[in-house]
């Protein structure tokens, strides 16, 4: 009796066993798709500068974190290394969008970068990108460049010192965040044509709900080269 005791004990916590395995749901992995490096995605970074990297993120699991890595593809030279997790973790869906400052002692040349997304289960995707370092004399550069929330959170002003060899074409100025997103351009009058320009504009967010943004500000010069700069505020 004993024995057959022993046995139905055994029986039932392999049928349990085997219960609990089939409950089991195997998770797809994470998937980086749309990945764009630098303006027009063609894989350049400006020394002195920031490059843009988008990517868009379906984790079936969860994202848990977000890596980004670059480094020379031979001897010594910029290095960078970063994870991101706000605005990030914890969703099935996400869009990365980061604006990489790259030194001005970077070393010129080939670079190479990798992208990596990890969800909560530990199954990741991993992306891999050549992208070269160069230094332009003739590309536009900002400085300066402020944004601050005004009027009660309906509107945001802008202030950059605007310097383009090449003379300025236009200004292009970019809000998204929180699920909103708007685009401004300015070509006035006063702006087009200066080497050297103070920019100041205030701009209608009054549509945007509260939350965190990103403020991009291309300029683009009149040989078509352009060059983005980015900051933050939250509403």
């Amino acid at each position: 009796m004993k024995i057959k005791s022993v046995f139905a004990l055994l029986l039932a916590g392999s049928l349990f066993a085997s219960c609990k395995d089939d409950d089991k749901v195997d998770v797809a992995s994470p998937t980086i798709t749309d990945v764009e490096i630098g303006s027009g995605n063609n894989k350049q970074a400006h020394a002195g500068s920031d490059f843009h990297i988008e990517a868009q993120i379906v984790a079936p699991g969860d994202i848990d974190r977000v890596e980004l890595e670059i480094h020379p593809e031979s001897g010594s030279g910029w290095q960078l290394d970063t994870v991101y997790t706000a605005g990030l973790a914890g969703l099935k869906n996400a869009e990365l969008h980061e604006h990489i400052d790259v030194p001005a002692s970077a070393a010129v040349g080939p670079y190479h970068l990798h992208l990596t997304v990890t969800d909560k289960n530990g199954n990741k995707a991993e992306f891999e990108s050549d992208i070269e370092v160069i230094k332009d004399p003739t590309l536009p550069t900002v400085t300066g460049f402020e944004v601050e929330v005004e009027d009660a959170g309906k509107g945001l002003h802008l202030e950059a010192a605007i310097t383009a060899p090449s003379k300025i074409a236009a200004v292009t100025v970019e809000v998204h965040g929180s699920g909103w997103e708007k685009e401004f351009e300015f070509k006035d009058a006063a702006m087009v044509g200066q080497t050297v320009f103070s920019f100041h504009k205030h701009v209608d967010i009054a549509a945007a709900p509260a939350g965190h943004y990103h403020v991009h500000l291309k300029v683009t010069d009149q040989s078509g080269k352009e060059n983005e700069f980015e900051g933050h505020f939250d509403k």
